[in-house]
């Protein structure tokens, strides 16, 4: 009863300063971080609106700008939703439970779980996929991130059906039509990720014409590091209006590259250039779990059910999602370390 009265008092101070956000953009702005500062709960939240609340002060931030950009051209629905169940359910209550299973049964658990999912190969699998979020969201996972391979509109039944978890759904391009966007528009817990690839342009136009809140992502290589670093790839992607730009490594890229790139993404984000923000898929997610769990870690699921943990090359063959439930998969590979 007291979660469901503290985030419907959030929700309707959200929308009240978004209104007056148009009016007043740096003064809403900071208003608005200076409420989720007052009533954040947990360590991750409160470090995350101290330091945004410190970059604010800056008086030239491309973020004032990108934050009336976000107000006006997204749904005000979908953006309370998505951001409701990712700051509150999935970085508070959720948060809140996973720290006290961990303590008390002394594994860890992360705050979101990747997922690859064939779409066109999703039906067949749908109860399995149902469990295995039901069994997530018992241990306090409410974010999701979901990789579509192909056959992107039949994954979007998994976000309409669990309305209070948080999904980003990474597609192509070519799925970002106005047939897609249909079946996505009664959907307002989601955002959408396009690659930036043949065909973003177009996908991100239509996105904003259709309100819809959505960012891109730059799978990268080795060669393709000195567009990041002049500048070249985040010039070009504010103009595309994504939320987050975010950068996720093929696993051939040597670690010491990848090392770099989030070195310059945090530097970047920090200096408020573009009007865009600036995300490591693997190094961020990794970042806010060891504040949330002190303890970092990190893990995902082939569309075969297989686990994988990032940061770590081998695949565990013997854990299944289809096959093993949730809780002893983790029992088994996030073990506390014994004092």
């Amino acid at each position: 009863m007291e979660n469901n009265l503290n985030r419907r008092l959030i929700e309707t101070t959200i929308r009240k300063t978004l209104k007056q956000i148009q009016d007043d953009p740096e003064r809403s702005t900071r208003n608005l971080v200076d409420m989720a500062l007052n009533f954040s709960e947990g360590k991750f939240q409160q470090q995350f609106f101290e330091t945004t609340q410190e970059m604010l002060k800056n008086e030239h931030s491309s973020y004032y700008k990108l934050v009336p950009d976000i107000v006006s051209t997204i749904d005000t629905e979908r953006l309370v939703t998505f951001g409701m169940n990712l700051g509150y359910n999935s970085c508070t209550k959720g948060a809140k439970r996973i720290r006290a299973i961990e303590e008390k049964e002394q594994f860890n658990i992360p705050w979101s779980i990747s997922l690859e999912i064939s779409g066109l190969a999703y039906l067949e699998r749908n109860k399995a996929y149902h469990s295995l979020i039901e069994q997530g969201q018992e241990l306090g996972i409410y974010t999701w991130m979901i990789y579509s391979l192909d056959g992107t509109p039949h994954i979007l039944e998994l976000a309409e059906k669990f309305s209070e978890c948080a999904f980003i759904i990474f597609c192509s391009p070519k799925e970002i039509t106005n047939i897609l966007l249909d079946e996505a528009s009664k959907v307002n817990n989601l955002m959408l990720a396009v690659e930036y690839t043949d065909g973003i342009e177009d996908a991100c136009i239509l996105l904003r014409t259709r309100k819809f809140l959505y960012s891109i992502f730059y799978p990268y290589q080795e060669c393709d590091v000195n567009k990041i670093f002049n500048g070249d790839f985040l010039t070009d992607a504010e103009i595309l209006h994504p939320v987050f730009t975010a950068l996720f490594a093929f696993p051939s890229c040597p670690p010491e590259i990848q090392v770099s790139v989030y070195q310059y993404i945090l530097q970047t984000r920090a200096q408020q250039i573009y009007r865009t923000i600036p995300f490591d898929i693997i190094y961020d997610s990794y970042f806010i779990d060891g504040i949330i769990s002190e303890e970092a870690c990190s893990i995902g699921f082939s569309k075969e059910g297989k686990l994988s943990q990032i940061y770590d090359s081998n695949k565990y063959e013997n854990f299944n999602c289809f096959k093993h439930p949730l809780i002893e998969i983790l029992k088994q590979v996030s073990l506390k370390p014994k004092a």
